[in-house]
Parts: C-alpha cells; structure tokens; sequence
C-alpha cells in the first residue's frame, strides 16, 4: 500500500514538472512571437547598376523580394520610380520623396526599382502593416516542437536509455554545427547565387504550376532555365516549400542548411551504429563527421550544395555495402537509399558512388559471388532506378537531347593544377577564404584543401591499428581494412603525388577528369570512410564504458574548438551575401560557366516583354506572363506567320489558340521560343506541360513508394501478431 501511494505521488509530481514545463515552453514561444510585430520594415541605400532594359530608366541595387500582399515603399531622392519584376512587369509607380503603395499578387522573387536618372535615388524603406516575413513564426513552431521533445524524453523516459541519450548528443552536435547560421544573413559562398536562385525557381515553377519543376521560370528575366532537369534538386523543395510559406529567402536557405547539418549527424549514427554494432561507435564517428571542415565548407563557403549533399548520403552507400558484402544481404535496400539520396544531390558524386560500388564488389569479390549476395545488388539497382523513374526520363530526354555547353566543354589540362599539395593536408587550422588556385600560384591565399582535425586523427588512428595491431579488434576486420585502403587512394589522387598528367593522355580518363574538374573533390568521399574506420578502430583500442565516454567527450571538444576556430573567422571575416528583404542576385544565378545554356545563347539579349512577329501583319495587342505560362492578344494573325515570346525553347511546352488549336513550337532567333500561327488566332497560350512519359516516370516512382509502405505496414503488422 505504501509502495503505491510513493508511486501515485511519484506520478503526481511528474505531471506537475511537466505541465509546468510545458507552460514555461508555451510562454518562451509567445515572446519570441512577440518579435513579429517588430519585423515590419526593411531598408537599404540604393546603388545605381546603369542602364536598365527598359529604355530611359536606370536599374538600382540591391533588388528586392517580399510575399503576396500589401507594401508602403518610401525611396528617398528625386525623379520617378517604378517597380518592375524581372520578367519586366509593372508592379507599381510613383516619386522618390513620397510613399507610395505596392500590391504583390503573389510571392515575388525579384523587385527592381527603376529610376529616372542614375543618381537621383539613395536609400528605399519598405513596410508592411504586419509581418513581413514568416520567419519567425517558423521558427518559433520548430522551438517549441524541439523542446517539448527534449520535455518528453527528461520526464516521460526518465532520460532515456544510451540511445536517446546518443540522439540529444548528435541534436546538440548538429545544432553546435549550424551556429554560423544564426545571424540572421546568409554568409558568403562561391556558388550560391546559384543554389538560391535554384530555390526561387523551384518555389516560382510551383507556383505557375509545374510539379515536379522541370524549367526554373525565374531565371534569364523570365525566360527560363532547364537546371531542374539537368541538376537534381528534390532536395531543394524543402527551402522552396519554406518560401512558400512566407518565409524570406535568409530564413529558408539556413533553416535548409541546419536540417541537412541534422540529417548529416544522423544518417552517419545510423551507419557506423549499424556497421559496428555499437552506439559510441556511430556517435563518435557522428560527432567527427558532422564538425569536420571539409564537409562545413562543401556546406558554407564552397556553398556547394550538391556536394554537401552527396556528402549526407556517402555513409548510407558505406553502410549499405556493407549489408550486401558482410552484414545482413536483406538490407539491401540501404543501399538503394544511399544511392539514391546521392543521385537527388549531385551527378559528380554519383560517379564516384558506382566507382566505389566497383571497388568494393572487386575487392570482396569472394563475398559477392556466395550466398547469392550478388542478388542483392541488383535489387538495389532496381530499387534506385524505380525510386527516380519521376526525375530520369526528364533528365535523360534534356540532359542528352539538348546541345548544352556544358557537353562542350574543352580537354580538362588544368586538373591535375588544381591538385591539393601534401602540406594544405596538414594545415588543419587553416581559414583562408580565398578559392582553389593552380599549383602554380603556390599557397598564399588559397582556400583550405584539408580534411579538419577530427577526420584527420580519425586517419592517424586507422593507420595505428592496421599497422601495430596484435589480434583483431574490429569485427569485419576486412570490410574496413578494404574500405580504409580504397579511402588512402582516394586521398592519394587528390594531391600532387598522383600522376594524373601522365594518365590523362588516355582519353577514357581525361573524359573523367573533365567530368571530376578538381581532384580536391575526392576529399568528400574520402572524408566519411576516415569517420567510420577511425571510429571501428577507437573503438578497438578503448576498452570499458568509462574509457569510452572519455574519448568521446574528447572527441567532441578537440572538434568543436577547432570548428570554432573556422567559424570565427567565416561569420567575422567575410561580408554577408544576403539579407531580409534583399532579392538573390542574378550574377551566377545560371552557373559559373553558363553550363546549362544551349549552344550559341546570348544572355544578354534575354531581354523582358521580348515579343516579336514576323513581316507579316500580325501584331501583339497584349500579353501576360505568370512564370512559365504566356496569355498574348493578336490581331491580323494567318497561316505562315510566327510569334516569339520570352522563352526559352525547350521542348515540353505546348501552345494553343482561340479556336482550341495546338501551335507549333520551333527554335527561334537566339534559341527563344517560335509560335506558328493559324489563320484568325487572337490569343495564344502557351504553358510547360512536359511529356507523357515523365508523367509515366512519376507514376512509377508514387507506385514503388505506396508499395514500400504497404509491404512495411504489412510486415509490422505481422509482428505485433506474432
């Protein structure tokens, strides 16, 4: 009886601690959304950019970008001003001096203000009668949803068993990771102009009704732009989801970026958790993984985010493997996972997931060919090609069928210059931020090429047990003797010390190498193999549970100072790219090398409301354009006359007239959209349907996915009635 009313009390004052908790949690939530009413305005100094495209006005910097809804915009200075969008619609007029109002029908990506002269304008206030901005509200919902999760675990699990203490573990890593984020810009990064107009095109193709997005509506002024067929970015629809939601491109670029820092310190649990068997194996090499600097300026200053990317699943394609060579062959679908995340990041890294596939298979030749595990593979093989039957076939039709630059490209004879010197290895605390010179230039002012301390000492370890070890100590000791190898000459090729001048006289590697483009970027596979080895191999040496806590708390701080140490410099050092309220910059937005235009497109003569006809007496009354869709009015149109319009020609489109006629879609001047006309058309519209067979393709992968799920229910189901 006594036991009893302990225990009833017990329960009693649990509840209490936790309907207080939740209270405290509640009120912290209601002060942070306290701030939305803050957030009202933006302002910035203006800066003339010259001569606009529309004539006798001037374009002024930043560009600008706010949701759906009702603004005040206040410029300071003298003369006219009127705000246009990229794609050159009006959005509204007035004088500098006074306040005048700008009504968004929808979420604009890019707000250009215009002026009369190119020095009558200096500073622009926008404001809004209420929030500007989801952001905080967002974010305010994901605070309270962690910390009543960290509520749950204290007082409902007492704690927590090793595992729920290795998840608060990794959470904290990830979120320690993501620190750089939290200033409210977005940190400068080489490609990001790139992946954040990546971001607005997606969230404005949904938008204009595409799903999937297969032509970013946004890019050229309007024109379009074919990365999201040529660049897999399923991934990217969690930022663009976020934009569409109100947030502002700050808030959904960092908040993409903290998730990919959580998937990355979790998926690497999982792995080495399920190669070795042990939780302080895969938090160690968790811990190490997602603090190493490699990976964080893949992340943040490289801003490479296919590669980061890549970099999430790398561990999930090792762990796979492993099922299929050494551990449980049904888990193949690991590997089909694996390999699919990496393909939805990176099509560089895709290659370097089949040459390990390959590597692995050659080396654990024996293991592959009994117990019919060579069956495996070829499940996961059908398994990834189901799962991105909704991406290949567009991919395949534009990728191969389109005369891009990017497959023009000349004889990489800089990549072996572009190699990584021994030293950069070591130079571990090295936070230059400056980018990848050829080995000519010497060191001075080149971008940190090393692997970060933690990955580092992971290698010195990997290297202290094969080569000093008195009797085995990591189960499967050759799957990871093999993988450790296949990681050294990985890291091998990316310096120097390769002789990648000598073997690019044979075409078949030159072709590689142009593929690749820098050796450094083996550095991202070899990078997760150190993790997970060194991890096995510390878990060799250490011996009992207090040896290991004290090595992981080790672990932990030598990696968070020396993160520190890169971070410092990365949020103090460089100018911020981005702001609330600003637009994602044009310069870059369509790639470093303008790989994905087709040959012979000028850029610049992508100009908006580009609306032409032919000699003939058909003239344009009116149009409208709502992303990749087109509204024009004509009169005088007949049979044999042609209309271009501010389109990119890519197949996929289809136009109609009045009459319910389909139009043919040519190649026109500059490889812009060609309409053919019909006798008496007065309207055509034109919208970006795609082909049948992506719709096939999309069909297949939703059928592969319910399927998955059903078989999963079905198999849980039988459990429990076990």
């Amino acid at each position: 009886m006594k036991k009893q009313i302990t225990k009833k009390s017990q329960n009693e004052e649990l509840s209490r601690k936790w309907v207080i908790s939740v209270i405290a949690v509640f009120v912290i939530g209601i002060l942070l959304m306290m701030n939305f009413y803050g957030a009202r305005s933006v302002e910035f100094d203006l800066t003339s950019a010259g001569e606009s495209d529309f004539d006798g006005l001037f374009e002024y910097t930043p560009h600008l970008t706010f949701p759906k809804g009702e603004y005040s915009v206040n410029i300071s200075g003298s003369g006219t001003v009127t705000a246009v969008t990229g794609d050159g619609r009006e959005l509204a007029s007035g004088r500098a001096g006074s306040a005048f109002t700008m009504t968004l029908e929808k979420d604009e990506s890019d707000i250009i203000i215009l002026g009369g002269s190119s020095t009558g304008l200096r500073s622009v206030e926008v404001s809004s009668s209420g929030k500007l901005y989801s952001d905080l509200s967002l974010m305010t919902l994901l605070l309270i949803l962690g910390m009543l999760y960290a509520l749950y675990i204290r007082f409902f699990r007492h704690g927590g068993d090793k595992g729920d203490i290795a998840a608060a573990v990794i959470l904290c890593v990830a979120v320690f990771a993501s620190y750089p984020l939290f200033s409210g810009t977005v940190g400068f990064g080489h490609d990001l102009n790139f992946h954040l107009y990546r971001i607005e095109g997606i969230k404005d193709g949904l938008l204009s009704g595409q799903f999937p997005v297969r032509v970013h509506p946004t890019h050229n002024n309007g024109y379009g732009y074919i990365t999201a067929s040529v660049y897999p970015e399923l991934f990217l629809y969690i930022p663009a989801l976020l934009r569409l939601l109100g947030a502002s491109p700050v808030y959904a670029y960092n908040t993409f970026l903290f998730l990919v820092n959580v998937a990355t310190a979790v998926i690497m649990y999982i792995s080495a958790k399920g190669i070795s068997k042990s939780v302080y194996t895969g938090v160690f090499a968790s811990v190490v993984y997602t603090l190493s600097t490699w990976r964080v300026i893949n992340l943040c200053y490289r801003a490479a985010l296919g590669e980061a990317l890549s970099m999430v699943f790398f561990p999930l394609v090792i762990y796979g493997l492993f099922c299929l060579l050494k551990g449980d062959k049904k888990k193949w679908w690991i590997l089909a996972l694996g390999c699919t995340g990496v393909f939805q990041s990176h099509i560089i890294s895709t290659v370097f997931v089949m040459i390990t596939i390959a590597a692995a298979v050659i080396m654990f030749i024996k293991s592959f060919v009994s117990e019919r595990r060579w069956f495996g593979f070829f499940k996961a093989a059908g398994l990834t090609v189901l799962l991105n039957m909704w991406y290949l076939p567009a991919f395949i039709n534009y990728y191969f069928g389109l005369d891009m630059a990017i497959r023009h490209t000349k004889e990489n004879t800089e990549f072996f210059a572009n190699a990584v010197f021994p030293t950069e290895l070591f130079n571990v605390f090295n936070t230059e931020f400056g980018y990848s010179q050829l080995i000519s230039a010497g060191l001075r002012g080149n971008m940190s090429l090393s692997l970060g301390v933690g990955v580092s000492v992971c290698l010195v370890l990997c290297a202290v047990y094969f080569l000093f070890r008195k009797k085995r100590g990591i189960e499967n000791e050759g799957f990871a003797a093999g993988m450790f190898a296949f990681g050294m000459l990985l890291l091998f090729m990316a310096t120097t010390l390769f002789p990648w001048e000598i073997l690019q006289q044979n075409k078949l590697i030159n072709m590689f190498c142009g593929t690749v483009r820098m050796p450094w970027r083996f550095l991202s596979l070899a990078s997760p193999i150190f993790c997970i080895v060194g991890a096995l191999a510390a878990g060799a040496f250490l011996k009992g549970e207090r040896m290991k806590k004290a090595a992981l708390t080790a672990a932990v701080f030598v990696c968070a100072v020396s993160f520190v140490h890169w971070g410092t410099a990365y949020t103090t050092e460089l100018d911020p790219a981005l702001k609330k309220g600003q637009a994602v910059s044009t310069d870059g937005a369509a790639g470093l090398d303008d790989e994905y235009y087709v040959v012979g497109t000028d850029a610049e003569q992508l100009t908006p409301n580009r609306y032409v006809t032919g000699s003939g007496d058909a003239e344009v009354l009116e149009y409208k354009k709502d992303g990749s869709n087109i509204e024009v009015r004509l009169s005088g149109a007949s049979e044999g006359e042609w209309l271009e319009v501010p389109l990119l020609y890519y197949d996929g489109y289809s136009a109609e007239d009045n009459n319910g006629n389909r139009l043919e879609l040519t190649d026109g001047d500059n490889h812009c959209m060609r309409v053919a006309l019909t006798d008496g058309a007065e309207t055509v519209n034109i919208r970006y349907s795609g082909h049948w067979y992506f719709k096939l393709g999309c069909a297949l992968t939703l059928l592969t996915v319910l399927a998955a799920a059903a078989l999963k229910l079905f198999r849980v189901s039988n459990n429990r009635s076990a």
